[in-house]
């Protein structure tokens, strides 16, 4: 009766390693396609901002009016990839925010998006309306989802690290790539591939929408600080 217990004990110890490993080859396998799949998706890379805005590289925009002031909001890539939108973090009237600050945030469910500001300024106004209706957002980030108006300090020397026209789009094609590889290198366990990829292996609208904690802790540090150009 001992032998046949420590024969049975190791045949179910060998069983449960042998799905241990089956899963985590599935896993691996599956990451590898996915990553395989991740083809450059012109949904994506063609995006472009209206020529009279200028692009941060922590995926906000600014418009100069012809008094000096600005208006700043999220880009169409940024929206993109986030999809659908539950609130909006408003900064308040008066607050003063120096580029690279956090000037506002959208919510999904527990996740937050954290957009720094472009430009060192004050906050003059801002649009009331988001709240209350998120998705003008999703519809027109670059003119009815326009976030706030800043008046700016050193504007000459902030719109130096931005990009507009040509640049701009050039800019984004290499943002839909970057973004890819990143979401190729994130764990699977909490996405559901299903639904992330389209027909033929491209990235869907709202990919964040179905990504863990930690990939948007990431999506957040390495797609929405700026970073400054050399001048």
């Amino acid at each position: 009766m001992v032998a046949l217990f420590v024969i049975m004990t190791i045949l179910v110890c060998v069983s449960i390693d042998g799905v241990v490993q089956w899963r985590k080859a599935k896993k691996e396998h599956a990451s590898r396609n996915l990553a395989d799949q991740l083809v450059p998706v012109e949904a994506f890379a063609n995006l472009s901002a209206p020529a009279n805005l200028f692009l941060d590289s922590g995926h906000t925009w600014v418009e100069v009016k012809p008094s000096g002031n600005t208006t700043v909001g999220l880009d169409g890539f940024a929206q993109k990839l986030i999809g659908r939108i539950d609130d909006v973090v408003l900064p308040e009237v008066g607050k003063e925010v120096n580029r690279g600050d956090v000037l506002f945030a959208l919510k999904q469910d527990n996740h937050r998006a954290a957009f720094a500001s472009p430009i060192d300024g004050v906050v003059t106004s801002i649009d009331k309306e988001l709240p209350w209706h998120p998705e003008m957002i999703q519809s027109d980030p670059y003119r009815e989802g326009w976030v706030c108006s800043l008046k700016p300090r050193n504007l000459a020397s902030n719109l130096k690290h931005l990009v507009t026209a040509d640049e701009a789009k050039h800019w984004l094609k290499n943002e839909a790539q970057r973004f890819q590889e990143f979401f190729a290198a994130q764990t699977l366990d909490n996405m559901q591939l299903g639904q992330v990829l389209q027909d033929g292996g491209q990235l869907a609208g709202g990919v964040l929408e179905f990504a863990d904690d930690g990939t948007w802790k990431q999506f957040n540090e390495m797609f929405l600080r700026p970073q400054d150009k050399e001048v």
